[in-house]
């Protein structure tokens, strides 16, 4: 029964992850690391707090995919740093995102009558639609675009809408997986509840190998972990706040492994060439 449960809260945990992770896949696939997928993780949850279901879910939506699309035009057509700006964008959407949801802390909503399961398999067949659209044109685009982005603007695709456009798809993934942590998975909201679910998701995109059905199992990952740690903390006298650190250190660990047995397989990771580089076509 204990595994049962453990495997039930792990599937329930794994969709926001899985949900995220699919968005970062597709923009660093793009080409951009977006290290402010954190904080339009944690600003669509705070928005879906701040108004409840089912507006919430909506707003959350919109509000997230408006900010990913800022982090995108800042980071693509200003040509800003990617890094410094992802942790610029994660402290602000902190700050915001805190002040927006302050009224809704401590209060609890109405979960939707859907199990962790049945959450898991709808996110594992989007997981499949990604994995089919980075095969159709615009998947094809958006794969140059974070390979070969020069190339891609000799034939007369501009590179700063396709990019743009995985930033839409990324912003309302991950957009999803925040209200989807407040009113699904926690049901209610603090300020440091969704806190990190956003980095998880830069990280497991990578122990995907960028690969959206690969996503599936990387999420499950972390996801394992944060139910273990949860579960832990009623038996062992430690600091909750050092069994919450270990997700991540396990995916760090992870991503380390896979790394390792990339290179020693295929002599490289199949990273995409362009990734954390802003393309300037006068520099073409």
């Amino acid at each position: 029964m204990a595994l049962e449960a453990l495997a039930l809260g792990a599937a329930k945990g794994a969709v926001p992850i899985l949900l995220a992770t699919l968005g970062a896949v597709v923009g660093q696939r793009a080409g951009v690391l977006n290290l402010g997928l954190e904080g339009v993780v944690y600003l669509s949850a705070a928005v879906a707090a701040a108004l409840g279901p089912p507006w919430g879910y909506i707003a959350a939506l919109a509000v997230g995919t408006a900010y990913n699309l800022l982090y995108y035009y800042l980071s693509n057509d200003m040509a800003l740093n990617q890094i410094l700006l992802g942790f610029a964008f994660t402290m602000a959407a902190y700050g915001i995102g805190s002040q927006l949801a302050q009224p809704a802390v401590g209060k609890p909503f109405e979960k939707p009558p859907i199990t962790g399961v049945e959450a898991f398999a709808a996110a594992t067949a989007l997981a499949v639609a990604i994995h089919i659209m980075l095969r159709t044109r615009l998947g094809l685009a958006i794969r140059a675009s974070g390979d070969d982005p020069a190339s891609l603007d000799l034939i007369g695709v501009d590179v700063y809408w396709v990019r743009k456009v995985a930033g839409a798809i990324e912003g309302v993934l991950a957009s999803a997986a925040g209200a989807y942590l407040v009113l699904a998975y926690y049901g209610s909201w603090t300020e440091s509840l969704v806190m990190g679910w956003g980095t998880l998701a830069v990280i497991t995109a990578m122990i995907a190998l960028w690969n959206p059905i690969a996503a599936i199992g990387a999420s499950l990952v972390p996801s394992l972990f944060i139910t273990l740690s949860y579960a832990l903390q009623s038996y062992l006298q430690a600091s909750p706040h050092l069994l919450n650190i270990v997700p991540y250190l396990v995916s760090i660990a992870v991503l380390v492994a896979v790394q390792l047995a990339t290179r020693k397989t295929r002599g490289k990771t199949p990273a995409p060439r362009w990734l954390a580089k802003p393309y300037i076509r006068e520099e073409r």
